[in-house]
C-alpha cells in the first residue's frame, strides 16, 4: 500500500496514539493517578510515563552510551530528537548524558502531531516547575524544547546540530530515505545520528504474524529490510554505518517488562485505563515474540557523517 502524507499521515498518527495513550492527553488527571501510584514526584517521574516505546528507559541507556562512545570526552553539543513525541525519552537522554559529564547546550524535540508537541510543553513545563520548587529557584529552565515539524523538512539551520537521535519513532516514518536526507542536512560534518530501530526491521524470520501487524498496523509501522536500511543511510551521505543487532538483549528487557507490567497490572490500569494497559502488554508481548523467531529484528543503528 502507498504511505499517507502530509496531514493523512499526520491524523493517522496522532488517532494511533490518543487512542492507545488516550490518557495521557489529560495529563493532570495522568499526573495525579501517577502521584497516587508512585506517592510521590520523584517516584512519579521515575514511572517514565512518556517513556512508552518497546525500549522505554533502557533504549534511552544504549543511545547514552552510543553518543559517549562516539563523541569527545566531555564536549558540549547540540541535539534534537527526531520523532519525539510526549518527549520523555528526549528528556532521559539529556539527563543520561549530563550523568557521563557531557553537556547539551540546546536541545530540540520534533514531532508532526500537534497533541504530542502540546504534551510535551505541558510535561515538560511541570517538571521545570517540579524541579524549581525542590531547588527554591522558582520555575527551573526547560530540559528540551518542542517543535511541530514534519521530520522531512526539518526547520533547523544545515550543519547546526552535533547529534540527532530517533528513540523508537523510526519505524513511524513512512519515508526513511527522506528523514535521513535531512538528518544529513541539518547534521555538522562528523555529525552523529543515533536510532533505536524496535519494530520497524524485517529479519529473516518470515513475515510477521497477524497479530504484530493488528497491533502495528500499516500506515502507522512502516517494515523494511536492514540491507535497505544501511543502503539508504549510506545514499544520504552517511559513512561510517554500525547497526548492532539487540535481539538477546530485547528479548530479556521486554521479558522483564511484561513480568513487571503484569504484576501491576491494577496501577497500569489506574493511570491508563483498564484496555489500553491490556493493549501495552500485548503490544509488548508480541514483539519479543517476533523477536525471538527473528521476524522483527531490533537494532541500535548508528550514523556518522564524514568529518
Amino acid at each position: 500500500m502507498s504511505a499517507p502524507t502530509g496531514g493523512a499521515q499526520q491524523d493517522l498518527q496522532g488517532d494511533y496514539h490518543r487512542r492507545l495513550f488516550h490518557a495521557l492527553h489529560d495529563w493532570e488527571r495522568s499526573w495525579a493517578g501517577a502521584l497516587d501510584v508512585a506517592g510521590d514526584r520523584s517516584r512519579a517521574h521515575a514511572l517514565g510515563l512518556d517513556q512508552l516505546g518497546h525500549f522505554g528507559a533502557q533504549g534511552c541507556e544504549l543511545v547514552a552510551d552510543a553518543i559517549v562512545a562516539a563523541g569527545p570526552t566531555g564536549a558540549p553539543m547540540t541535539l534534537a530528537e527526531l520523532g519525539c513525541g510526549f518527549g520523555g525519552a528526549l528528556r532521559a537522554v539529556i539527563d543520561l548524558l549530563s550523568r557521563r559529564d557531557v553537556t547539551v547546550t540546546t536541545a530540540v524535540g520534533l514531532d508532526f502531531v500537534a497533541d504530542h508537541v502540546q504534551l510535551f510543553a505541558t510535561i515538560e513545563a511541570r517538571r521545570a516547575a517540579d524541579t524549581g520548587a525542590r531547588t527554591g529557584d522558582g520555575a527551573a529552565p526547560w530540559t528540551a524544547h518542542p517543535v511541530q515539524a514534519d521530520v522531512r523538512a526539518l526547520p533547523l539551520r544545515t550543519a547546526s546540530l552535533d547529534v540527532a537521535v530517533c528513540t523508537g519513532s523510526l519505524s513511524h516514518f513512512a519515508r526513511t530515505d527522506a528523514v535521513f536526507a535531512e538528518a544529513a542536512r541539518v547534521l555538522r560534518p562528523g555529525g552523529l545520528l543515533v536510532m533505536t530501530d524496535e519494530a520497524g526491521l524485517l529479519g529473516p524470520g518470515g513475515e510477521p504474524s497477524e497479530t504484530f501487524r493488528r497491533l502495528h498496523p500499516p500506515g502507522i509501522f512502516f517494515l523494511t529490510g536492514v540491507e535497505t536500511r544501511v543502503a539508504q543511510l549510506r545514499a544520504a551521505g552517511f559513512t561510517d554505518v554500525r547497526l548492532r543487532e539487540l535481539t538477546d538483549w530485547a528479548c530479556a528487557l521486554l521479558h522483564d517488562r511484561l513480568k513487571v507490567m503484569r504484576l501491576f497490572f491494577g496501577d497500569l490500569a489506574a493511570i491508563y485505563g483498564r484496555d489500553e494497559a491490556r493493549t501495552l502488554l500485548d503490544t509488548l508481548a508480541v514483539a519479543r515474540d517476533e523477536y525471538r523467531r527473528g521476524a522483527i529484528v531490533p537494532a541500535l543503528v548508528t550514523a556518522r557523517l564524514p568529518a
